[in-house]
């Protein structure tokens, strides 16, 4: 567990060097490096520009974002050797959940 709270439409991961077995590698047509990572904690969903709650992964799902050259995605810090990001749920291209795998 982290010690603060996600809120909204943002979420906590925790960043995975590559992905994980089972699941298959996306690529980007643009060529960006894709980056995986274990989602830790979620925001409520509520996203305060449109005035509704937004579907949110479920804690321990596997999510796929791009990254581009040009700068880290989301605000990050390390927790020991662990690296963790703070992304908003519009940056998560695709989640799996842990059966799906």
């Amino acid at each position: 567990m982290l010690p603060f709270k996600v809120y909204g439409i943002n979420l906590a991961i925790r960043v995975l060097g590559e992905p994980p077995p089972g699941v298959s590698p996306l690529h980007c047509p643009q060529g960006h490096p894709m980056r995986y990572g274990t989602v830790v904690q979620t925001g409520d969903g509520f996203d305060e520009a449109a005035r509704s709650f937004r579907e949110m992964p479920k804690t321990g799902a596997i999510v796929a974002f791009e990254e581009s050259e040009e700068g880290v995605e989301g605000h990050y810090f390390y927790l020991g050797e662990d690296e963790f990001r703070i992304l908003p749920i519009d940056a998560i291209i695709i989640a799996f959940s842990e059966s799906e795998g």
